[in-house]
Formats: C-alpha cells, structure tokens, sequence
C-alpha cells in the first residue's frame, strides 16, 4: 500500500463530536423528486437498520447541504467504501482513514460542488492516502441524491407518505462483505403537525418527570427517573425496550422498538432471530433519557384537517421492579396557518 506525503486537512474530532452530539429530533436528509413540487412534497433518504455484521460501526445519514453518510469505526477492522463500479475509494480504521486519491468517487464525494468539476470517469491509478488522523469521516455519497427521483403521479396526487425507491452502498468490513442501505421516502408537505402529549404517568407519580417532546413531526418523550426499583419501558411487541436504574439507562438491542428508533452514535439493534433474551446497553450515564416513540406517532387520515383535536390515543407499558403499570397519551392534530401573502 502506498501513502502520498499530502494529505486532506484532518476532521476526525469534529466528525466524532458531530455523531456523538446527534440530535435527535433532526431534519431527515431530502430533496425534491422530478415528479413533485415544492408545493406538494418532497424526498428524503431514510437509513434502514444496519445489518449484524456492521453493528459495531457508528452510522448517521445527515442532510447538509445534500445527504451525508457520516461513519465512526471503532473495530480493529478496515470498513472499506466502493464507489458504483465496484472500485474501493475510501478505507475508513483501524486507527485511521484512508482515500485512493486516483478516484474520481473520493473527489466527488468530498464536497457538495464536486460533481459538477469533475466526471464520474476521471479516476486513474490508485493512489491511497491517509486523509484522517482517526477512523471517523463523512462523504456525500451521490447514490443519496434525491434531485433525479421521479415520483408518479398517482404517489402526490394521493399525498401520503410512500416509498418510492431504495439506495445502497457497498461496504466490507475485513473480509465480510455488506451493505449500507436504505430507502428515499416521499412525504406531502404537511397542513398541520401531530403533537404528543403525556396524560397520565401511573405508578410512576412522584418517581418520575415524563414529558413529550413537542415541535418535531416525529414526536418523542423525554424520561427523568427517581425511583430505587429498576423501570422497564416495554416496546411495541411487548418486548423489553428501555430500562431506567440508579446506573443510567439501557436500551434493550434485541428489541424491534429499538431498531426504529436508535439515534445514531448508540449502540444499534442486532437482530436476534427467535431469541428474546434481553441484550443491554448503556444510552445515557444519567437517569434521563429521550427518545423517538412510534406509539405517540400518528400517520393516517385526518378528517378535518383545518380542526384541531385529538386523533389517536396510546400506552406505553412500564414494569417498576416486578410491578405492571402504563404510561398514557394522546396525540393532537394542529393545522398550521398558512404564511400571509402565499
């Protein structure tokens, strides 16, 4: 292998902070479809759960200024990136991360403007270099673009969230290869938003603060815990999904609820087949944890969409110790009053 003495300016500590720091009520990655408009909707990439083989990688899909794949590997393996001819282009750890230089698919997926200054077949011999002092980078990788996406007709005039189409990167980590992948999702520009709204906490009066998490069109619930006994969250096929101690918060990997909802930077899911035993890990030094709830989301058709009111109800299963309770919600549906002048 051999290593240029020129090397990009380094970026890992950012990039690490950048994933650790996720937010987890963020903008999804989209653009606009050939086949819809502003007004109608738009498309956003969506990041499907990594597979078992790539577990112990820390993946997040970012819109920046186009979408982003942002990976940290903290194996002792090499995660090696190949471009759409099969052609490695990017070696991310062990203990750094390595660009072939010769390709046109590192420059292209350096920055935002690449793609129009330099063509798809402008790469020539391998030249690796080591581009990041850590195993952490980012790339617009231009299998993510939404701009050529042509939605039908039928997907806008219908105006409902659907999948239109799927992407994937082809990726091998030491000699297992796999793939990140995912799906472009339409979605309707929105006439209101559901709000969630905690209305009852059960046993859990004067042990905990439970709040929705509002502004966001996915809703999410924020936890604060100060019981002794040990509180488990079940998911939503009644599986262990988050438990609250004196030690910090755990998420269940084994549990599907997980596998919605796990931000980027956390431990993901590892698909288990039929075993349910619990596999947990540690989310949040603390008592307090917030997190995406599917329960509180609400997708279906709203009858008056110019009236606001409560569109679904929900639970949430809690165990204190050995002791069955619920936490309980609704969800509320607010139009949003058009801007004046349009």
């Amino acid at each position: 292998m051999s290593h240029s003495n020129r090397s990009l300016p380094l970026r890992g500590r950012l990039l690490f902070a950048f994933i650790a720091a996720n937010l987890l009520w963020g903008t999804p990655a989209h653009g606009h479809g050939g086949g819809s408009d502003e007004e109608s909707g738009s498309v956003h990439a969506v990041l499907d759960p990594l597979p078992p083989e790539l577990s112990s990688l820390r993946v997040q899909l970012r819109k920046t200024l186009a979408p982003q794949l942002l990976v940290a590997n903290p194996t002792s393996k090499p995660l090696t990136i190949e471009d759409e001819a099969g052609r490695p282009f990017l070696r991310i750890g062990p203990g750094n991360t390595e660009g072939d230089l010769g390709t046109a698919a590192f420059h292209r997926t350096n920055t935002i403007m690449a793609p129009g200054a330099i063509s798809a077949d402008a790469s020539g011999t391998p030249r690796w270099s080591v581009v990041e002092a850590t195993p952490n980078w980012g790339w617009f990788d231009l299998r993510l673009r939404t701009d050529a996406i042509d939605i039908p007709h039928q997907v806008v005039d219908k105006g409902e969230h659907a999948f239109v189409g799927q992407w994937s990167v082809p990726v091998r980590l030491g000699d297992t290869e796999s793939v990140i992948s995912g799906r472009f999702e339409y979605q309707p520009t929105a006439s209101g938003i559901v709000q969630a709204k905690v209305s009852d906490v059960g046993a859990l009066k004067g042990q905990a603060l439970v709040r929705a998490m509002p502004g966001s069109s996915r809703p999410g619930l924020f936890l604060s815990y100060r019981g002794e006994s040990p509180l488990t969250l079940m998911g939503e096929q009644d599986e262990p999904f988050l438990r609250f101690s004196q030690d910090g918060v755990e998420a269940n990997r084994h549990s599907s609820t997980w596998a919605r909802v796990a931000p980027a930077g956390t431990p993901s899911f590892v698909d288990s087949g039929d075993n349910t035993e619990a596999k947990w890990a540690q989310v949040s030094g603390g008592p307090s944890y917030g997190w995406i709830e599917p329960r509180a989301a609400y997708a279906g058709k709203v009858e008056n969409p110019a009236k606001s009111g409560i569109v679904k109800r929900w639970q949430i299963p809690i165990l204190i110790g050995d002791s069955s309770s619920h936490i309980q919600g609704v969800s509320e549906w607010f139009p949003i009053e058009p801007v004046a002048g349009e």
